[in-house]
């Protein structure tokens, strides 16, 4: 059923109350948002800035809670295991299966296929559960560019991808935030998506007090 969620920065100094829909989107509470909603992820991961969820929105191709849906078999059992590995908090085995399954899927299908985006998904969760957010942010940048050459930039899959990009570099230490902002500026001035310049306004920010803090 739908939850009431309240989402608090104190970095980019903002209070926001949504309402998280059962079918992962979110939207604020009238008279309770002080900013807009930030879209809810399928990972832990939350974005830097607040980004915008236009409604209504299309089907995810890669069903966030069932990222196997997609691929045949042989491959949908493979990441099913992988996810299984994951769950036991074996991030290593998990990353290093996913890693296979990946390098086999871009051979066959491609990089920017639905089968290797729904194994790179998992991928990513992965490196966020085990806080490699340096990978993470590589890799949801790379399915944020194909999701967005995909369905657009205003469809919850891609917006999602993007959420997770930010929310890892966000988490980075000082020195490799400072080190990749210009990657990921980069990155948010190729795709166009709501609430763009805003993320970049709070990238460069961020960059500039770790420049001061040095």
């Amino acid at each position: 059923m739908p939850i009431r969620a309240v989402i608090r920065d104190e970095q980019a100094q903002y209070t926001t109350t949504i309402q998280v829909n059962t079918d992962g989107t979110s939207n604020p509470l009238d008279g309770e948002a002080q900013a807009p909603a930030t879209p809810q992820l399928a990972q832990a991961a939350a974005s830097l800035t607040p980004l915008s969820m236009p409604h209504p929105q299309p089907l995810d191709p890669v069903p966030p809670d069932r990222p196997y849906e997609p691929l045949p078999e042989p491959y949908r059992g493979r990441l099913v295991a992988v996810c299984a590995t994951a769950n036991q908090n074996l991030f290593t085995e998990a990353a290093r299966d996913a890693d296979q399954l990946l390098t086999e899927l871009s051979a066959e299908f491609g990089p920017s296929h639905l089968y290797t985006l729904a194994a790179g998904l998992v991928r990513g969760d992965i490196a966020w559960l085990d806080q490699d957010f340096l990978y993470g942010l590589q890799s949801w940048v790379f399915m944020a560019r194909a999701w967005h050459l995909h369905l657009g930039p205003q469809h919850s899959t891609t917006l999602r991808a993007v959420g997770n990009a930010l929310g890892c570099w966000r988490r980075l230490q000082p020195v490799e935030a400072k080190e990749s902002a210009p990657y990921i500026v980069t990155f948010l001035r190729d795709v166009s998506f709501p609430d763009s310049e805003r993320a970049v306004r709070t990238i460069n920010w961020r960059t500039r007090t770790i420049a001061l803090a040095n």
